[in-house]
């Protein structure tokens, strides 16, 4: 078994919908990305409640249970195309002076 499925297996062991506290099916938890040792799943609810981001942790050595899960619920409003729209706007003109962006 890899770190992938380790993972994946203690996740579907310790991750519930934050809206019906069922536990997800292994099949309803996606790898997103991952950076170094910190990964990045998306969980579904099979009832449609709404998705669940999760950070993790991992080491690279084996451990009955995760050091530690970050859960985030992925709420907000729908992003339409105008919304893409702009975005790709802005990034198309941005000259890479970020600090006029965050000040």
């Amino acid at each position: 078994m890899n770190l992938i499925d380790q993972i994946l297996k203690q996740a579907r062991n310790i991750l519930t919908c934050p809206v019906c506290n069922n536990h997800y099916e292994i099949n309803e938890i996606k790898l997103r990305g991952f950076i170094d040792n910190t990964y990045i799943f998306q969980a579904f609810c099979a009832k449609g409640h709404e998705p669940l981001a999760v950070t993790y942790l991992a080491s690279l050595q084996k451990l009955e249970k995760p050091i530690s899960t970050y859960f985030h619920s992925l709420t907000g409003e729908k992003i339409t195309s105008k919304i893409v729209q702009e975005a790709e706007e802005f990034i198309e003109s941005f000259d890479g002076d970020f600090k006029s962006v965050f000040n």
